[in-house]
C-alpha cells in the first residue's frame, strides 16, 4: 500500500530547469536555508549535533559546495546514455567525470498554495552555469516523527524523497530506508497525474565535521539494493 504522504504538485515539461519555478515563486518570503529551523526535527538533539551542521541546513546560502560524482562501473554506460537526456531536461543532471566540481546555486521560496506542502523552498544547484538539480524541500509529520520531504519536478511528474533523520553523536544521517519502523514513511516515490508508485531506489546521506572548518558529506544511492552512485561533498563557509 502506498502511503498518503504530502507530495509537491509542481511538475515539469520535457525541459525542467529553473523555468519550472517561474510560476511558483513566493515573493513575500526570503529563505536562506534548506530548513527554516532544525528544531522541527524533534528526534535530533541540537545540543550535541554539530553546530556547523545545524548552521548549514538553516543558512545554506552561506556555504560553498564541492562535489565528486562517482558512478559504479556497471552503471556507467547507463549514466552516459541518461546524460544525453539530462543535459536537455536540466534535472538530476550529473557529470560522468569523477573530478571535483563546485556546485553553485540559491534557495528560492516556493508558494505553499501551488506546491501543496508546508513552507517549501527550492535548492537550485548548478555546475558551470548548467542546472544539475532542482529540489524543492519541505517536511511532514506522521505518528510523532518528522520527515524531510524533497520534491524533484520531472517531465510531467514529480519524484519525492522522504528522508528519516537520525543522529549519530555529532553527525547526522538522512535516509530513505525505513530504519526505525517498517511503517515509516521513508522511501522514494514517483507521482504521475494522480497515481503514486514506490520506486526501488534508496539513498543515504551522512554529514559530519571534517576538520579545518568544513563539513564532509557522503551521498550513496542503490537501485534494487545494488549500489550505483556515490557523491562526496565538501562544504565550506563563504
Amino acid at each position: 500500500m502506498i502511503r498518503n504522504i504530502p507530495t509537491s504538485r509542481i511538475r515539469g515539461a520535457f525541459h525542467v530547469g529553473e523555468e519550472v519555478l517561474a510560476e511558483h515563486k513566493e515573493k513575500r518570503r526570503k529563505e536562506v536555508g534548506l530548513v527554516e529551523d532544525m528544531r522541527i526535527y524533534e528526534d535530533i538533539d541540537l545540543h550535541t549535533l554539530s553546530p556547523m551542521i545545524i548552521d548549514f541546513y538553516e543558512r545554506t546560502t552561506s556555504y560553498r559546495l564541492f562535489a565528486k560524482v562517482k558512478w559504479k562501473i556497471w552503471f556507467k554506460p547507463f549514466a552516459a546514455v541518461y546524460r544525453m537526456f539530462s543535459k536537455r531536461t536540466e534535472q538530476i543532471n550529473l557529470p560522468i567525470s569523477s573530478r571535483e566540481v563546485e556546485m553553485t546555486g540559491d534557495i528560492v521560496p516556493v508558494s505553499e498554495e501551488t506546491d501543496g506542502r508546508r513552507r517549501p523552498r527550492a535548492w537550485v544547484r548548478k555546475i558551470g552555469g548548467e542546472v544539475c538539480f532542482i529540489a524543492i524541500y519541505s517536511f511532514h509529520k506522521t505518528r510523532e516523527r518528522t520527515y524531510m520531504n524533497i520534491g524533484l519536478p520531472l517531465p510531467w511528474s514529480t519524484m519525492t524523497g522522504v528522508l528519516e533523520l537520525n543522529q549519530m553523536g555529532s553527525r547526522l544521517s538522512l535516509s530513505s530506508k525505513r530504519n526505525t519502523s517498517k511503517n515509516a514513511d521513508s522511501g522514494t516515490y514517483l507521482t504521475v497525474k494522480q497515481k503514486r508508485f514506490k520506486l526501488p531506489i534508496e539513498e543515504y546521506f551522512l554529514v559530519e565535521e571534517g576538520g579545518e572548518g568544513e563539513l564532509h558529506a557522503i551521498h550513496k544511492m542503490w537501485l534494487f539494493s545494488v549500489p550505483f552512485l556515490t557523491i562526496q561533498y565538501r562544504i565550506i563557509p563563504k
